[in-house]
């Protein structure tokens, strides 16, 4: 407990710090202002109380070290990866990390914007979002009463528009409804990756989703479709938007879904899945990572031959090709997202039939037959055989010589050699 005291017409304060070592300090009133000097005591004492929870020696905290334990509070959120790396790259390796927390001032932050979006290196919605978790960090030093005031008060003109660095490429990064088959159906494939696709590109779930998903979350029987209850994210309860909500299953989702669970995913792991099982574990039948869908998709994508795109695309794709096939928006919202806080969803409970009736609408059918490799084509200009060439006008005699035998000018003629029909342009 600390106490106020005087030193001639001044009052001092006396209190214990992290440490618990006596310190002594002048409080900056004179006699006769005593309330003051208590309110300013117990601020001291809440401060040196919030240190010692952040675990404060006898130096001050630093930004970086508040960043460390900031980030150990949001392990359960569901944008704790990608805030972890920004903090890691961009807040730990700069020269904020290095100073008192309470010795930052708004201008140190400009500094930091500046760094940030110094030399084009970073998009704009990147800067944007590491300042975001850096007001964050700031807002719950506040609250703790390690900082009197948030110094984050950096506007547009400081941060930049919100935008993408490429300002294209968000118009790209979508599947178009053949590619989307195509990952979902070629067995060049791996069976698993193909169901990671489809759960992605036709029950629009997030990659963290996926990876929560178990088989006990998946009720096949449920009428009028299949039902898939999605409730986590990773190994955090909750989803990115907070709360569960269940997915009624498309019916070529629900075959794929039943093949593998039938045979698909023993015969990769070697056993029956059990209940608790994940539906699309890992090579070890643990939880999938980002890392490995992610290297796996690219893989996917030069094998068939299409570009570089995100997983997270997938979830683009369904929401895109639902809507351009009639799905309602609103409807489709509350598949892929739950229902918002507003208080008109709140009240509302629509029909599952009604939700089930928007799934159906998007229109994805797997491809049947393997992918064989088609024989060369005969370029113009190559003799074929004797007296024939592609695309090149053949003697009078030669058609004269298929007029006596009764063949139109245009006949099929095999060729072989190209093991096919090809039809030769006779002129």
């Amino acid at each position: 407990m600390g106490t106020i005291y005087r030193r001639g017409g001044k009052l001092w304060i006396a209190f214990r710090d992290a440490d618990g070592k006596r310190r002594w300090a002048p409080s900056g009133f004179d006699r006769g202002q005593e309330p003051k000097a208590r309110a300013l005591l117990e601020k001291v004492e809440s401060q040196v109380a919030a240190a010692r929870r952040w675990g404060a020696s006898v130096e001050p905290l630093t930004v970086g070290q508040f960043a460390k334990k900031f980030m150990q509070t949001r392990t359960h959120l569901a944008g704790y990866r990608s805030e972890d790396s920004r903090v890691r790259l961009h807040v730990l390796s700069s020269s904020l990390a290095q100073l008192h927390l309470a010795e930052v001032r708004p201008r140190h932050l400009v500094e930091f914007a500046r760094g940030l979006r110094e030399g084009g290196r970073l998009a704009p919605r990147t800067v944007r979002h590491v300042y975001e978790i850096v007001r964050s960090m700031f807002a719950a030093a506040v609250l703790e009463d390690l900082l009197p005031a948030n110094p984050c008060v950096l506007t547009q003109a400081h941060l930049g528009r919100k935008e993408d660095k490429d300002p294209e490429w968000r118009a790209r990064a979508i599947y178009t409804r053949d590619e989307l088959e195509s990952l979902i159906s070629d067995e060049r494939l791996p069976q698993a990756r193909r169901v990671l696709y489809a759960l992605g590109g036709i029950g629009g779930l997030r990659q963290g989703e996926i990876a929560a998903l178990r088989w006990r979350h998946y009720d096949p029987d449920a009428q009028p479709l299949g039902q898939l209850v999605i409730a986590n994210s990773n190994e955090r309860r909750g989803t990115k938007t907070g709360g569960a909500r269940d997915l009624p299953v498309h019916p070529t989702l629900a075959a794929m879904l039943a093949e593998w669970r039938l045979s698909g995913w023993g015969a990769a792991f070697g056993r029956r899945p059990h209940s608790d099982d994940f539906v699309v574990p890992a090579p070890n039948c643990t939880m999938l990572r980002h890392g490995i869908a992610y290297d796996g998709l690219q893989a996917d994508l030069e094998l068939l031959g299409l570009r570089h795109r995100r997983f997270h695309d997938l979830r683009r794709t369904m929401i895109s090709l639902s809507r351009a096939d009639g799905a309602r928006p609103d409807l489709l919202k509350m598949v892929t997202h739950g229902k918002s806080k507003s208080i008109l969803d709140i009240y509302t409970e629509m029909p599952r039939e009604a939700l089930c009736a928007e799934v159906t609408k998007l229109r994805i059918e797997r491809r049947t037959g393997r992918v064989l490799s088609l024989p060369r084509v005969a370029q113009v200009g190559e003799k074929t055989r004797p007296g024939v060439t592609v695309g090149v006008t053949v003697p009078m005699k030669t058609l004269q010589h298929k007029a006596d035998r009764g063949e139109p000018r245009g006949a099929r003629t095999h060729d072989p050699r190209l093991k096919r029909p090809l039809l030769y342009r006779l002129s």
